[in-house]
């Protein structure tokens, strides 16, 4: 009897070991992936460096340079139409003012509580916003960029972007001014869900395709109410009404309230401090896709790439930079004006790891 307790007792002992080796293996495999995988490349309203922003042109550009998604932002229409453009008010990528001069309004689309003049998206049918030129500004405030081929661009609808995208690349969508819309009496997870549905994205396999953010949490929850299957991204700081500096500062807290409802963490990347950061963010299950890699650029003032800036670099190698040291940290992707800087990067680094 005492043997058989011996033998049982080593096999036991034995088995301990071989199921503490296998989850060691296991553990180091997936922190190799984890370290080795390609961070996903999306590009920041299309590849908004080098053409205007959230027209076809910038999103071709944009697949053209290699880009594994391209983002849409969604404002609305008076008619109800989800169009891809980044501001709720069209002056300053069209030009709006000159087509339509008294037509401007105004509303507290940022919810600031004081109304500002503007020519709002949501004060004009779609057709008013097909007949404004929506890429030559883009010409006048980067001459050194210029191409005849940006005048003239339209502000596109989603399901123009659907199509123009096609499976090329996939597509990340924004919901922008959710409650504003809502107070209107527009639900802007509504009217998204019902696009996406009804070009075949709720499908087996096709749901990846598609990212959704908001830097509204209120939107994220309509969107999982009607259609959870979608991958979830809040964007951080919250535009929340009160959650503006809570969630500016990455927490364990935060992290696992995202956690609740999201499938990934959008900060701006000033908020990543440091690895450390990324590590809270990914031990609640979360991805992290951080925000905007254009250096000293803006979306209103852009600059040559080989202009040497005050630290003695050119634009082109402090984004350069900024892409590396940001991937050293750990994130899963970001957003880029210039997707065929962070291209090169992740070339690069595949080269030197071989």
């Amino acid at each position: 009897m005492c043997e058989k307790l011996r033998l049982i007792f080593a096999l036991v002992i034995l088995t301990t070991i071989l199921i503490t080796a296998q989850a060691s293996i296991n553990e180091m495999d997936t922190q190799l992936k984890s370290s080795t995988r390609k961070p996903l490349l999306i590009a920041h309203r299309g590849a908004s460096g080098y053409a205007p922003e959230h027209t076809l042109i910038g999103y071709q550009f944009a697949m053209d340079q290699g880009a594994d998604f391209v983002e849409q932002d969604l404002q609305i229409t008076k008619d109800g139409a989800l169009v891809c453009l980044h501001d709720p008010d069209l002056e300053r990528t069209t030009n709006v003012k000159e087509v339509f001069p008294n037509r401007a309004t105004e509303r507290d689309a940022l919810e600031t509580g004081t109304a500002k003049k503007g020519w709002y998206t949501v004060d004009f049918t779609l057709a008013e916003i097909k007949r404004l030129d929506a890429g030559s500004w883009f010409n006048r405030a980067n001459p050194f960029a210029a191409n005849p081929n940006f005048a003239g661009q339209r502000v596109p609808t989603m399901e123009e972007a659907i199509k123009l995208v096609g499976k090329r690349a996939g597509l990340y969508i924004e919901l922008k001014h959710f409650p504003f819309y809502n107070s209107l009496g527009f639900d802007l997870a509504e009217k998204l869900a019902t696009v996406l549905h009804a070009n075949g994205f709720d499908q087996p396999g096709q749901q990846q395709r598609i990212f959704i953010q908001s830097f509204y949490k209120e939107g994220l929850l309509r969107m999982r109410e009607l259609a959870p299957g979608y991958p979830r991204v809040q964007l951080l700081p919250m535009e929340t009404h009160g959650r503006e500096k809570d969630t500016a500062v990455i927490t364990k807290a935060l992290a696992e309230e995202l956690a609740t409802y999201a499938n990934g963490a959008g900060p701006s990347k000033n908020l990543l401090k440091n690895a450390d950061d990324v590590a809270i963010l990914h031990k609640a299950g979360l991805v992290i896709h951080p925000y905007t890699f254009r250096g000293t650029t803006t979306a209103n003032a852009r600059r040559p790439l080989d202009e040497v800036q005050s630290n003695g670099s050119t634009v082109r190698a402090n984004i350069v930079e900024d892409i590396q040291r940001f991937i050293e940290y750990g994130i899963d992707g970001g957003f880029t004006d210039y997707p065929q800087l962070w291209k090169e990067v992740i070339e690069s680094r595949s080269k030197s790891s071989k």
